[in-house]
């Protein structure tokens, strides 16, 4: 069963902030903003502000939700400090989100360097996040 009694809800809230300052850098032009734009076909610069608003906005809600459920399966688990952290969100990165995330990648026809755009933005929150959630007791 689920473990929902002492979550830490400020370090959700921390972890939520990490997902949004790192991604607001992984893809913007400083970042590979320019190099994702140049793998998906897709220039975010240039998206009309409505969408460019709406996608933020689900990216947002997202990344709550995530730093939310990696919260929830840590506490469910019973990790108690920053390296059973890291090791956790390791193992999760890799058997959950590198894993399916290769097919959805390759049906869309992207390559692998793509992928690792894209997954490897995952690894490095989810391994802070991991830290964060299981340190900060």
């Amino acid at each position: 069963m689920l473990e929902l009694n002492g979550l830490n809800y400020p370090a959700i809230i921390a972890a939520w902030v990490v997902y949004m300052a790192v991604g607001a850098y992984w893809y913007s032009p400083k970042g590979f903003g320019k190099l994702w734009s140049t793998l998906s076909s897709v220039d975010i610069m240039k998206l009309p502000r409505r969408e460019a608003n709406q996608a933020i906005s689900y990216v947002m809600a997202s990344s709550l939700l995530q730093a939310l459920t990696l919260a929830i399966i840590l506490n469910t688990m019973k990790v108690s400090d920053a390296f059973e952290g890291v090791i956790a969100s390791l193992v999760l990165w890799l058997g959950l989100t590198a894993a399916t995330t290769i097919g959805t990648n390759f049906y869309a026809r992207k390559s692998w360097k793509f992928w690792w755009l894209n997954s490897s933005f995952f690894l490095i929150t989810m391994t802070i996040n991991g830290l964060l959630l299981g340190g900060w007791q």
